[in-house]
Protein backbone atom coordinates (compact mmCIF):
# COMPACT_ATOMS: atom_id res chain seq x y z
CA UNK A 1 0.00 0.00 0.00
CA UNK A 2 0.78 3.75 -0.51
CA UNK A 3 3.15 5.36 2.05
CA UNK A 4 1.17 8.71 3.26
CA UNK A 5 2.44 11.84 2.67
CA UNK A 6 -0.15 14.51 4.57
CA UNK A 7 1.99 17.65 3.39
CA UNK A 8 0.15 20.16 0.77
CA UNK A 9 1.71 22.00 -2.21
CA UNK A 10 3.29 25.12 -1.43
CA UNK A 11 0.89 27.33 -3.26
CA UNK A 12 0.70 31.74 -3.87
CA UNK A 13 -2.81 32.84 -5.07
CA UNK A 14 -3.36 35.80 -8.50
CA UNK A 15 -6.83 37.31 -8.37
CA UNK A 16 -8.70 38.47 -11.33
CA UNK A 17 -11.84 40.81 -11.46
CA UNK A 18 -14.70 41.81 -12.88
CA UNK A 19 -17.28 38.55 -14.24
CA UNK A 20 -20.92 37.52 -15.47
CA UNK A 21 -23.64 38.52 -13.62
CA UNK A 22 -25.93 35.58 -13.14
CA UNK A 23 -29.98 36.25 -13.65
CA UNK A 24 -32.01 37.33 -11.19
CA UNK A 25 -34.98 36.21 -13.09
CA UNK A 26 -33.73 32.66 -13.89
CA UNK A 27 -35.43 29.88 -15.87
CA UNK A 28 -39.34 29.72 -16.01
CA UNK A 29 -39.29 26.23 -13.22
CA UNK A 30 -41.31 23.84 -15.50
CA UNK A 31 -37.98 24.25 -17.89
CA UNK A 32 -35.27 23.49 -14.86
CA UNK A 33 -35.59 25.41 -11.86
CA UNK A 34 -31.78 24.40 -10.99
CA UNK A 35 -30.71 26.29 -13.97
CA UNK A 36 -28.72 29.13 -13.57
CA UNK A 37 -28.73 31.30 -16.75
CA UNK A 38 -26.33 34.71 -17.49
CA UNK A 39 -27.27 37.86 -18.47
CA UNK A 40 -24.05 38.51 -20.38
CA UNK A 41 -22.54 36.95 -23.56
CA UNK A 42 -18.65 37.62 -22.46
CA UNK A 43 -16.58 38.55 -19.67
CA UNK A 44 -12.85 38.13 -18.04
CA UNK A 45 -14.26 35.84 -15.14
CA UNK A 46 -16.92 32.41 -15.62
CA UNK A 47 -19.91 33.10 -13.05
CA UNK A 48 -19.73 30.84 -9.63
CA UNK A 49 -21.98 28.13 -10.69
CA UNK A 50 -21.45 24.60 -10.14
CA UNK A 51 -18.88 23.04 -12.43
CA UNK A 52 -19.73 19.55 -14.33
CA UNK A 53 -16.86 19.44 -16.52
CA UNK A 54 -13.85 20.73 -18.38
CA UNK A 55 -12.15 20.13 -21.78
CA UNK A 56 -9.48 22.17 -23.59
CA UNK A 57 -10.04 21.61 -27.56
CA UNK A 58 -7.71 21.63 -30.03
CA UNK A 59 -6.96 25.17 -30.72
CA UNK A 60 -6.03 25.27 -26.33
CA UNK A 61 -9.72 26.98 -26.14
CA UNK A 62 -11.26 25.28 -22.57
CA UNK A 63 -14.73 25.14 -22.90
CA UNK A 64 -16.74 24.31 -19.30
CA UNK A 65 -20.16 22.60 -18.84
CA UNK A 66 -21.88 24.16 -15.84
CA UNK A 67 -24.99 24.87 -14.91
CA UNK A 68 -25.28 28.01 -16.13
CA UNK A 69 -25.25 26.26 -19.69
CA UNK A 70 -21.71 26.01 -21.71
CA UNK A 71 -18.68 28.66 -21.55
CA UNK A 72 -15.45 28.73 -23.70
CA UNK A 73 -12.40 30.61 -22.91
CA UNK A 74 -9.85 31.85 -24.94
CA UNK A 75 -7.04 33.11 -22.69
CA UNK A 76 -8.99 36.67 -22.28
CA UNK A 77 -12.01 36.15 -21.94
CA UNK A 78 -14.82 33.89 -21.20
CA UNK A 79 -17.92 33.76 -23.71
CA UNK A 80 -21.36 32.09 -22.62
CA UNK A 81 -22.19 29.93 -26.20
CA UNK A 82 -25.61 28.62 -24.74
CA UNK A 83 -28.02 30.45 -26.90
CA UNK A 84 -26.18 32.15 -29.44
CA UNK A 85 -25.46 29.04 -31.38
CA UNK A 86 -28.18 27.11 -30.77
CA UNK A 87 -27.80 25.33 -27.73
CA UNK A 88 -30.37 24.24 -25.27
CA UNK A 89 -30.56 26.57 -22.52
CA UNK A 90 -30.05 23.78 -19.73
CA UNK A 91 -27.57 22.74 -16.93
CA UNK A 92 -24.15 21.06 -18.44
CA UNK A 93 -22.71 18.04 -17.71
CA UNK A 94 -20.75 16.41 -20.13
CA UNK A 95 -18.36 17.36 -22.90
CA UNK A 96 -16.21 15.78 -25.38
CA UNK A 97 -14.47 17.00 -28.65
CA UNK A 98 -14.30 14.19 -31.34
CA UNK A 99 -11.49 13.19 -33.64
CA UNK A 100 -13.29 15.06 -36.07
CA UNK A 101 -13.03 18.22 -33.99
CA UNK A 102 -16.38 18.89 -33.00
CA UNK A 103 -17.90 19.66 -29.82
CA UNK A 104 -20.08 17.51 -27.61
CA UNK A 105 -22.37 18.78 -24.81
CA UNK A 106 -23.91 16.91 -22.30
CA UNK A 107 -27.22 18.17 -20.81
CA UNK A 108 -29.85 17.89 -17.92
CA UNK A 109 -33.16 17.69 -19.10
CA UNK A 110 -32.16 18.60 -22.95
CA UNK A 111 -30.40 15.91 -24.45
CA UNK A 112 -26.47 15.97 -26.30
CA UNK A 113 -25.63 19.07 -28.85
CA UNK A 114 -23.17 18.65 -31.66
CA UNK A 115 -20.94 21.88 -32.29
CA UNK A 116 -19.06 22.20 -35.14
CA UNK A 117 -17.70 25.74 -34.67
CA UNK A 118 -20.84 27.45 -36.61
CA UNK A 119 -24.10 26.07 -35.92
CA UNK A 120 -25.36 23.23 -33.20
CA UNK A 121 -27.81 19.83 -33.86
CA UNK A 122 -29.31 18.22 -30.56
CA UNK A 123 -30.24 14.82 -30.33
CA UNK A 124 -33.18 13.94 -27.48
CA UNK A 125 -35.42 10.71 -26.89
CA UNK A 126 -37.24 11.69 -30.07
CA UNK A 127 -34.06 10.74 -32.14
CA UNK A 128 -33.27 7.87 -30.51
CA UNK A 129 -31.20 8.62 -27.16
CA UNK A 130 -32.22 6.55 -24.44
CA UNK A 131 -32.38 9.32 -21.77
CA UNK A 132 -32.52 13.22 -22.15
CA UNK A 133 -29.94 13.48 -19.02
CA UNK A 134 -26.32 12.52 -20.69
CA UNK A 135 -24.01 12.11 -17.66
CA UNK A 136 -21.00 11.61 -19.55
CA UNK A 137 -19.93 11.05 -22.94
CA UNK A 138 -17.09 8.98 -24.71
CA UNK A 139 -15.87 8.67 -27.99
CA UNK A 140 -14.65 4.85 -28.72
CA UNK A 141 -11.60 3.76 -31.19
CA UNK A 142 -14.16 3.06 -33.68
CA UNK A 143 -15.07 6.68 -33.61
CA UNK A 144 -18.38 5.80 -32.18
CA UNK A 145 -19.84 8.49 -29.63
CA UNK A 146 -21.14 6.74 -26.06
CA UNK A 147 -23.73 8.58 -24.26
CA UNK A 148 -23.91 7.97 -20.48
CA UNK A 149 -27.69 9.26 -19.50
CA UNK A 150 -29.64 8.63 -16.49
CA UNK A 151 -31.93 6.26 -18.02
CA UNK A 152 -28.80 3.65 -20.00
CA UNK A 153 -27.11 3.96 -22.37
CA UNK A 154 -26.64 4.98 -25.71
CA UNK A 155 -24.30 4.84 -28.92
CA UNK A 156 -23.93 7.47 -32.28
CA UNK A 157 -22.08 5.85 -35.59
CA UNK A 158 -23.38 9.05 -37.14
CA UNK A 159 -26.31 7.95 -38.42
CA UNK A 160 -28.48 6.13 -35.77
CA UNK A 161 -28.72 5.25 -32.06
CA UNK A 162 -28.31 1.92 -30.61
CA UNK A 163 -29.00 1.74 -27.09
CA UNK A 164 -29.19 -0.64 -23.71
CA UNK A 165 -30.75 -0.59 -20.68
CA UNK A 166 -30.65 -3.24 -17.78
CA UNK A 167 -32.98 -5.28 -19.83
CA UNK A 168 -29.62 -5.99 -22.05
CA UNK A 169 -27.68 -6.88 -19.66
CA UNK A 170 -26.47 -3.58 -18.00
CA UNK A 171 -25.87 -3.45 -14.44
CA UNK A 172 -27.65 -0.37 -13.97
CA UNK A 173 -29.47 2.20 -15.92
CA UNK A 174 -28.10 5.21 -14.44
CA UNK A 175 -24.61 5.67 -16.23
CA UNK A 176 -21.94 7.99 -14.68
CA UNK A 177 -18.57 7.06 -16.42
CA UNK A 178 -17.01 5.50 -19.41
CA UNK A 179 -13.90 4.20 -20.44
CA UNK A 180 -12.33 1.59 -23.17
CA UNK A 181 -9.54 -1.07 -22.12
CA UNK A 182 -6.54 -2.10 -25.03
CA UNK A 183 -9.04 -5.30 -25.97
CA UNK A 184 -11.68 -3.20 -27.33
CA UNK A 185 -13.50 -3.43 -24.33
CA UNK A 186 -16.03 -0.31 -23.34
CA UNK A 187 -16.04 -0.32 -19.53
CA UNK A 188 -19.15 1.27 -18.04
CA UNK A 189 -19.50 2.91 -14.35
CA UNK A 190 -23.27 3.27 -13.21
CA UNK A 191 -25.06 3.98 -9.81
CA UNK A 192 -24.97 0.39 -9.25
CA UNK A 193 -21.80 -1.35 -10.11
CA UNK A 194 -19.44 -1.70 -12.88
CA UNK A 195 -19.48 -3.49 -16.13
CA UNK A 196 -18.22 -4.07 -19.27
CA UNK A 197 -19.45 -4.52 -22.88
CA UNK A 198 -17.57 -6.34 -25.86
CA UNK A 199 -19.96 -5.62 -28.53
CA UNK A 200 -22.17 -8.22 -27.87
CA UNK A 201 -23.39 -8.29 -24.49
CA UNK A 202 -22.07 -7.13 -20.70
CA UNK A 203 -20.11 -8.88 -18.46
CA UNK A 204 -20.66 -7.30 -14.32
CA UNK A 205 -17.45 -6.71 -12.60
CA UNK A 206 -17.15 -7.44 -9.48
CA UNK A 207 -14.47 -5.55 -6.67
CA UNK A 208 -12.99 -9.02 -5.88
CA UNK A 209 -11.56 -7.75 -2.04
CA UNK A 210 -12.72 -4.55 -1.55
CA UNK A 211 -16.05 -3.11 -1.27
CA UNK A 212 -18.87 -3.49 -4.11
CA UNK A 213 -18.58 -0.92 -6.83
CA UNK A 214 -21.46 1.45 -6.60
CA UNK A 215 -21.79 5.20 -6.82
CA UNK A 216 -18.61 5.12 -9.78
CA UNK A 217 -18.43 8.75 -10.98
CA UNK A 218 -15.28 8.57 -12.41
CA UNK A 219 -13.35 6.16 -14.84
CA UNK A 220 -9.98 6.85 -16.48
CA UNK A 221 -7.39 4.40 -18.19
CA UNK A 222 -3.76 5.22 -16.98
CA UNK A 223 -0.53 5.34 -19.23
CA UNK A 224 0.27 1.90 -18.30
CA UNK A 225 -3.25 0.44 -19.49
CA UNK A 226 -4.60 -0.25 -16.19
CA UNK A 227 -7.97 0.83 -15.29
CA UNK A 228 -8.82 3.25 -12.38
CA UNK A 229 -12.40 3.60 -10.77
CA UNK A 230 -13.76 6.68 -8.78
CA UNK A 231 -16.57 6.07 -5.96
CA UNK A 232 -17.71 7.32 -2.79
CA UNK A 233 -15.57 4.29 -1.12
CA UNK A 234 -12.32 5.35 -2.64
CA UNK A 235 -10.67 4.66 -5.94
CA UNK A 236 -9.67 1.50 -7.08
CA UNK A 237 -7.40 0.21 -9.57
CA UNK A 238 -7.57 -2.47 -12.12
CA UNK A 239 -4.17 -3.99 -13.52
CA UNK A 240 -6.00 -6.47 -15.57
CA UNK A 241 -5.63 -9.49 -13.13
CA UNK A 242 -6.34 -7.94 -9.50
CA UNK A 243 -7.95 -4.55 -7.43
CA UNK A 244 -6.22 -2.66 -5.12
CA UNK A 245 -8.63 0.11 -3.26
CA UNK A 246 -6.91 3.21 -2.04
CA UNK A 247 -9.00 5.20 0.71
CA UNK A 248 -8.13 7.71 3.89
CA UNK A 249 -6.23 4.63 5.63
CA UNK A 250 -3.79 5.11 2.55
CA UNK A 251 -3.44 8.64 2.26
CA UNK A 252 -6.28 9.88 -0.28
CA UNK A 253 -7.62 13.21 1.54
CA UNK A 254 -11.57 12.02 1.45
CA UNK A 255 -12.99 8.64 0.35
CA UNK A 256 -15.30 10.02 -2.18
CA UNK A 257 -13.41 10.39 -5.49
CA UNK A 258 -16.01 12.09 -8.45
CA UNK A 259 -13.59 13.03 -10.87
CA UNK A 260 -9.86 11.79 -12.15
CA UNK A 261 -7.15 13.40 -14.14
CA UNK A 262 -3.91 12.11 -15.60
CA UNK A 263 -1.26 14.05 -15.67
CA UNK A 264 1.64 14.14 -18.61
CA UNK A 265 4.32 13.00 -16.09
CA UNK A 266 2.19 10.06 -14.73
CA UNK A 267 0.90 11.60 -11.57
CA UNK A 268 -3.11 11.00 -10.63
CA UNK A 269 -5.07 13.53 -9.49
CA UNK A 270 -8.81 12.89 -7.40
CA UNK A 271 -11.07 15.64 -7.10
CA UNK A 272 -13.61 14.96 -4.06
CA UNK A 273 -16.90 16.66 -3.71
CA UNK A 274 -16.90 17.43 -0.45
CA UNK A 275 -17.42 20.93 0.65
CA UNK A 276 -16.49 20.04 4.54
CA UNK A 277 -13.77 17.36 4.09
CA UNK A 278 -12.80 17.29 0.20
CA UNK A 279 -10.43 19.18 -1.71
CA UNK A 280 -7.23 17.01 -4.43
CA UNK A 281 -5.19 14.48 -3.73
CA UNK A 282 -2.51 14.03 -6.03
CA UNK A 283 -0.56 10.23 -6.10
CA UNK A 284 2.42 10.02 -7.78
CA UNK A 285 2.84 5.94 -7.40
CA UNK A 286 4.18 6.21 -3.76
CA UNK A 287 2.44 8.45 -1.83
CA UNK A 288 0.00 11.53 -1.89
CA UNK A 289 -0.07 15.33 -1.45
CA UNK A 290 -3.37 17.56 -1.34
CA UNK A 291 -4.57 20.52 -2.53
CA UNK A 292 -7.08 22.43 -0.33
CA UNK A 293 -8.92 25.74 0.18
CA UNK A 294 -6.11 26.22 2.97
CA UNK A 295 -3.50 25.73 0.62
CA UNK A 296 -5.08 28.26 -1.90
CA UNK A 297 -7.73 26.27 -3.72
CA UNK A 298 -10.89 28.06 -4.46
CA UNK A 299 -13.07 25.24 -3.08
CA UNK A 300 -12.82 22.41 -1.20
CA UNK A 301 -15.71 20.73 -3.37
CA UNK A 302 -14.03 19.65 -6.89
CA UNK A 303 -16.23 18.63 -9.04
CA UNK A 304 -13.98 18.48 -12.19
CA UNK A 305 -10.91 18.84 -13.21
CA UNK A 306 -8.23 19.34 -16.05
CA UNK A 307 -4.49 19.52 -17.43
CA UNK A 308 -4.11 22.07 -20.16
CA UNK A 309 -1.52 21.85 -22.94
CA UNK A 310 0.91 23.83 -20.93
CA UNK A 311 0.86 21.38 -17.52
CA UNK A 312 -1.53 23.74 -15.73
CA UNK A 313 -4.54 22.21 -13.51
CA UNK A 314 -7.92 22.98 -13.79
CA UNK A 315 -9.91 22.62 -10.75
CA UNK A 316 -13.66 23.59 -11.54
CA UNK A 317 -15.96 23.35 -8.37
CA UNK A 318 -19.71 23.71 -6.51
CA UNK A 319 -19.78 26.63 -4.82
CA UNK A 320 -16.14 28.90 -6.11
CA UNK A 321 -16.32 28.32 -9.94
CA UNK A 322 -12.57 27.55 -11.35
CA UNK A 323 -9.21 28.08 -10.39
CA UNK A 324 -5.99 27.25 -12.33
CA UNK A 325 -2.96 25.78 -10.61
CA UNK A 326 0.48 26.24 -12.54
CA UNK A 327 2.40 23.89 -9.55
CA UNK A 328 2.47 27.32 -7.20
CA UNK A 329 0.28 29.90 -7.99
CA UNK A 330 -3.02 29.54 -8.02
CA UNK A 331 -5.59 31.89 -10.05
CA UNK A 332 -8.77 32.39 -9.51
CA UNK A 333 -11.17 32.46 -12.78
CA UNK A 334 -14.52 33.32 -11.47
CA UNK A 335 -16.09 36.50 -9.37
CA UNK A 336 -16.07 36.83 -6.03
CA UNK A 337 -13.33 34.57 -4.47
CA UNK A 338 -14.35 33.10 -1.21
CA UNK A 339 -12.37 33.59 1.74
CA UNK A 340 -10.17 31.03 3.68
CA UNK A 341 -11.47 29.61 6.96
Amino acid sequence: MPLKTLSALPVLVAFVTSGFTVSSAGPPPAVDPYFQPTDDKSAPLLPRVIMRNMVEDRAGRVWFATFGGVFRYDGQSFTNLSGEVGLPRARGYSMLEDRAGGMWFGTVRRGASRYDGKSAVTFTEKDGLVNNDVLCLFEDSAGKIWFGTQGGLSCYDGKSFTSFTTKDGLVHDAVYSLAQDAAGRLWIGTNGGVCHFDGKGFTTVRNAGGPPFRNVRAMLKDKAGRLWFGSPDGVCRYDGKSFTTFTTKDGLLNDFVGSMVEDRTGNLWFGHPDQNGGGVSRYDGKSFTHLTVKTGLCSNSVYCMLEDKAGNMWFGTLNAGVCRYDGKTFTYLSSRVPRKP
